[in-house]
């Protein structure tokens, strides 16, 4: 049990000091003239190339197996679990995580990293409403309040009463919502694909990651750089400490999350994400230029214990239909050893019953 918690809390603590770091690092390595003094496209390239080895490897060294494969036979399993139809879907993932990807670096040209997170904690309902028109799926209403709940608390973070206004433009949320829309589409298709074809989840990162690294090196090679004002950055142009940090953390950030979700559970990761929200907040205080206040921290209050209330009505809307469906499991089996029951005591009553009566006709032979 001791062990459990503690892998629990070291995973949910490796989550915290990843985000934590790449919100820093999108940040930090921006260009004092504006824009990023690397190329986004080609960092985000190299952190696949990074993630595409790492699968492959993972994947060559299961032991699921039976034994560790050789590279030959682990590139025929692999295609054995493929299919065209597969490809194509897993490589539109590609496309959308490029996207967001580039439209996440241009977000932090804009945003503090402490509103970036807790955007992505309170934007619940864009998720929700992504996946109710496009997936069919349905919330109750004890989630739909905590998500408005949500909503409001963003609010009261984001509203300046001095001007009147938002803290940052229209054009910076209606990115942040942009981002969160992509982000819930690209969930709602890798839930498809977990469910609709038998491929290991290595394989699956694997070709990920190799349209990862296909789609932003066309990017790269393609389209001038989008967010820096020099357009003609090179691949390996204007690294320094923190470049190199950010692609590092890009790399790692997938599989910490997978660890999370493995080792800990959806609590766990709500948890580290809030505490990621908070640690960036405070942050952006000191060093970023976000205005700190008492109202803001009521929001930042609210949006958290949101977060947590939805986490709470999710669970219970998911134990209702196991708990129904167990019952009603139960319902014919109890009626079916019911009936066996009764069937076979008035079998045993009409046996017995026949042996007095024959009992007795041979007692009355005998006088």
């Amino acid at each position: 049990m001791e062990s459990t918690i503690r892998t629990k809390i070291l995973a949910g603590a490796g989550m915290v000091c990843i985000s934590t770091t790449v919100g820093i690092l999108y940040k930090a390595s921006q260009a004092a003239s504006g824009g990023f003094k690397y190329s986004t496209t080609g960092a985000i390239c190299m952190a696949e190339f990074v993630k595409l080895a790492m699968s492959a490897g993972f994947h060559i060294f299961d032991k699921s197996h039976g034994q560790s494969l050789q590279v030959t036979k682990a590139i025929s399993n692999a295609v054995e679990q493929l299919s065209f139809y597969s490809f194509r879907h897993i490589y539109f993932l590609a496309i959308l995580y490029m996207i967001n990807n580039q439209l996440s670096f241009y977000i932090y040209t804009m945003v503090d990293p402490g509103t970036v997170f807790l955007f992505k904690a309170a934007s619940t309902m864009i998720v929700a409403a992504v996946q109710c028109t496009f997936a069919g799926k349905k919330f109750t209403w004890e989630q739909w309040k905590a998500m408005m709940l949500q909503a409001c608390g963003m609010i009261t973070v984001q509203y300046d009463p001095c001007k009147g206004a938002g803290v940052y433009s229209p054009f910076a949320y209606g990115c942040l919502c942009l981002s969160t829309a992509i982000t819930a589409i690209s969930a709602a298709r890798n839930e498809f694909l977990v469910k609709n074809f038998q491929i290991t989840l290595n394989v699956q990162n694997a070709v990920l990651y190799s349209g990862g690294v296909i789609f932003n090196l066309l990017a790269f090679l393609l389209l001038p750089n989008p967010n820096s004002k020099n357009a003609n950055i090179g691949f390996f142009e204007g690294y320094d400490f923190l470049a190199i940090g950010v692609v590092c953390s890009n790399a790692l950030i997938g599989i910490v999350i997978t660890a999370v979700y493995k080792y800990a559970d959806a609590v766990v990761k709500c948890i580290a994400s809030d505490i990621t929200a908070v640690l960036l907040i405070i942050l952006s205080s000191f060093f970023f230029g976000l205005r700190s206040s008492l109202t803001m921290w009521c929001g930042v209050f609210t949006v958290t214990f949101a977060v947590h209330l939805y986490i709470d009505a999710s669970s219970k809307a998911s134990a209702k239909p196991e708990a129904s469906s167990g019952q009603s499991s139960q319902t014919p089996v109890k009626t079916e050893l019911a009936s066996v029951m009764g069937r076979d005591a008035r079998e045993e009553r009409k046996e017995a019953t026949e042996a007095v009566d024959e009992e007795a006709e041979n007692l009355v032979r005998k006088e």
